[in-house]
C-alpha cells in the first residue's frame, strides 16, 4: 500500500505542506499555564463558554453543522458579531443554513438589535433574543427562531472532546495575537425538529460542535485554509491546515485528530503533513482549489500511520466574502477599490478514506460517501507573493 501512495503522489504538485518545528511567526502554542488549562488535548467544560470580553479586536463563535439522515446538512453559528466587524464593539448574530436534499436551501440570520443578549464564562450558554446555545461539553440545546422558521436541536457527543494542544495559534515575533480553537463535540448524534413556514420536519442524524475566538482581523493573518471533519466506519477524523499571510512568511500549521469508537487514537499534527493535487483556478473567484487532498500522519515513535484521503465530487457553496457583506453592485466595485479584498469561501462534498498501517503493515480501511469539507480563502493564491 505504500507503493501504491508514493505512485499516486509523482502525479501530484508537491505542494507538501508538513508544520515545521521552527516557526517563528505562527505557532500552535503549548504554554498551558499562560492559559490557566490542564495539561493535554481534553477541554473542561468552561472552556466552551466566552473567552472573549466582545469588544473590539476581537470575535468569537460557536458553530455547529449536521449531517442528517434524509440527505440534508444545517449549520448554525452564533457569533459575538460578523466578521466584518473585528474592531466595532459587540453585535451579536445567528445564523442558519439548511441545504435540503432536492437542492433548495434555506439562509437565515438574526441580529439582537435591542433585544438581550448573554454568555456566560461557566460554559456554553449563549442567548442572543429568544435564540440559544446551550450546553455542557455533553449534552447540547440550540434553539432559533423567527417569523418564517422554528428550529430546535439536541445533541448528545460521542466522542471525546479535544482541543488541539492549548487551542491558540499564535503570530508574530511577541506572540501576542491568536486564533483560538476548541472542540466540544467532535463527533455526536442529534435529533433537530423545524418548522418552516407551516411545514414540520423531524430527523435525525451526526452532528459536529467547535468554538472559536481570536483578537485579530482573520483577513490579516491568514491566507487560507482547508478544514475537514468525517466520520469513516469506527473512525471520526478533524483535519485542518492553516497557512499564515505572507506577513508571517505564509507559514503552517497543521491539526489531525482521529478518534476511534469515540477515544482518541492520536492528535499529533507536527507529525502531520498535507499533499494536495495542483489547484484548478476557479473561473469567477480566482483562486486555487484542489481536487484531492491527503493528510498523513507519520511519528516515528508510533507504531501507527494514518492515511486520511478527499476526493471532491462537487462544490456546494461558492461564496465571494465580499459581495456577501456589501449590497449593490456600485457599493460593492467601490468595496473592492478602496479594500482589495477579494476573499472567497468553498464547501464541497465528495468521498473520504482512512487508511490504517502498523508498523508499515496494512492493518484497516474505511470509506465514507458522504464527506464535506471546506476552503476558506482571504488572500490571493500562492501565499499573495
Amino acid at each position: 500500500m505504500r507503493y501504491v501512495l508514493i505512485f499516486w503522489m509523482v502525479f501530484m504538485v508537491t505542494t507538501l505542506s508538513a508544520q515545521s518545528s521552527t516557526n517563528d511567526l505562527m505557532e500552535l502554542s503549548e504554554d498551558y499555564e499562560k492559559y490557566n488549562l490542564k495539561e493535554g488535548n481534553l477541554p473542561e467544560k468552561w472552556e466552551d463558554g466566552i473567552r472573549t470580553d466582545g469588544g473590539k479586536k476581537t470575535y468569537e463563535w460557536w458553530y455547529f453543522d449536521s449531517h442528517l439522515d434524509d440527505g440534508s446538512t444545517i449549520v448554525i453559528g452564533f457569533y459575538t458579531k460578523p466578521f466584518s466587524e473585528v474592531n466595532k464593539k459587540q453585535n451579536p448574530l445567528v445564523t442558519v443554513m439548511i441545504d435540503r436534499p432536492d437542492g433548495t436551501i434555506i439562509r437565515k440570520e438574526y441580529f439582537s438589535k435591542k433585544e438581550p443578549a448573554s454568555f456566560s464564562k461557566d460554559s456554553c450558554h449563549v442567548i442572543i433574543g429568544k435564540n440559544y446555545f446551550i450546553g455542557n461539553l455533553d449534552q447540547y440545546e440550540i434553539h432559533y427562531e423567527d417569523e418564517d422558521l422554528n428550529l430546535t436541536a439536541t445533541i448528545e457527543r460521542t466522542a471525546q472532546s479535544w482541543r488541539p494542544k492549548t487551542g491558540h495559534v499564535l503570530f508574530g515575533e511577541a506572540k501576542d495575537l491568536f486564533f483560538a480553537w476548541v472542540v466540544p463535540v467532535p463527533q455526536g448524534t442529534t435529533e433537530i425538529v423545524y418548522t418552516y413556514k407551516e411545514e414540520e420536519v423531524a430527523l435525525k442524524g451526526s452532528c459536529y460542535h467547535d468554538h472559536n475566538w481570536g483578537n485579530k482581523d482573520m483577513v490579516k493573518l491568514f491566507n487560507h485554509w482547508y478544514w475537514s471533519r468525517a466520520e469513516i466506519g469506527p473512525y471520526s477524523v478533524i483535519a485542518a491546515q492553516m497557512i499564515s499571510e505572507k506577513g508571517y512568511n505564509n507559514e503552517n500549521v497543521i491539526v489531525f485528530n482521529v478518534s476511534k469508537n469515540g477515544e482518541i487514537v492520536t492528535d499529533k499534527g507536527e507529525f502531520t503533513s498535507l499533499y494536495r493535487t495542483h489547484g484548478k483556478m476557479h473561473p469567477e473567484l480566482k483562486k486555487d482549489v484542489s481536487d484531492e487532498l491527503v493528510f498523513i500522519y507519520d511519528n516515528p515513535n508510533d507504531p501507527y500511520r494514518y492515511e486520511y484521503y478527499l476526493s471532491k465530487e462537487k462544490n456546494i457553496a461558492e461564496v465571494d466574502l465580499l459581495a456577501l457583506a456589501v449590497p449593490g453592485k456600485f457599493l460593492l466595485c467601490l468595496a473592492r477599490i478602496i479594500t482589495g479584498f477579494d476573499g472567497a469561501y468553498f464547501r464541497f462534498s465528495g468521498k473520504a478514506e482512512i487508511r490504517v498501517f502498523k508498523d508499515n503493515e496494512f492493518v484497516e480501511s474505511h470509506e465514507s460517501p458522504k464527506a464535506v469539507w471546506e476552503l476558506m480563502y482571504f488572500g490571493k493564491p500562492n501565499g499573495g507573493k
